[in-house]
């Protein structure tokens, strides 16, 4: 009688265990989408802005003003974003314009770093680079990397460079090189 007893006692658990197989597969094909992480579990920010605008003012004036196709909120606090153009007002009212691939925006310390196909327009001269840096605390870009300038009449490559915003004037720390086809602003004559 023991062994009887065991062989349905085996095959009765057999027969449970399957069906609850059968009924879990049936419950989770059958059930809708699940609830979406929530940013503490999945460790990823969920705070994307589309088109965002920040501008920058002082004593009334403004400073800056930073666009971009979207914006992502990161763990760090850091604002990722896309196609960012960045619009920098110059003491005397020239518009410097910066854009790239992607930038960093710091809120704290509002600076912002570019990368990748970064351009800036400035009057008559376009400067391209990899990275550019708008240091909003020292009020100046600084292009780390190397450079290439490109104007009507005038080529230059260089590396370390430093725009101040407020006096426009432009420092150059490691070689330069400048070709010029119209030295006559230098009081050049032919």
């Amino acid at each position: 009688m023991n062994t009887i007893v065991w062989r349905w006692l085996k095959w009765g658990s057999l027969l449970v265990a399957a069906g609850s197989v059968a009924v879990a597969v049936f419950m989770v094909t059958t059930a809708g989408p699940g609830k979406p992480a929530d940013d503490k579990s999945s460790g990823k920010p969920n705070t994307e802005v589309d088109s965002p605008v920040l501008v920058e003012r002082k004593d009334g004036r403004v400073i800056w003003q930073l666009r971009a196709s979207e914006a992502t909120q990161q763990l760090d606090g850091q604002m990722h974003l896309i196609k960012p153009l960045l619009r920098l007002y110059t003491e005397s009212g020239k518009e410097v314009l910066i854009n790239g691939d992607q930038a960093w925006f710091s809120p704290v310390a509002r600076d912002i770093r570019f990368q990748d196909h970064v351009t800036v327009a400035y009057e008559t001269w376009t400067l391209t680079t990899r990275n550019l840096i708008y240091d909003s605390t020292h009020d100046q870009i600084k292009v780390p990397d190397p450079f290439e300038i490109h104007g009507k009449t005038i080529t230059a490559k260089g590396k370390d460079m430093t725009l101040k915003r407020q006096s426009e004037e432009i420092e150059v720390n490691q070689g330069i090189w400048i070709e010029d086809t119209d030295p006559q602003w230098q009081g050049v004559t032919p």
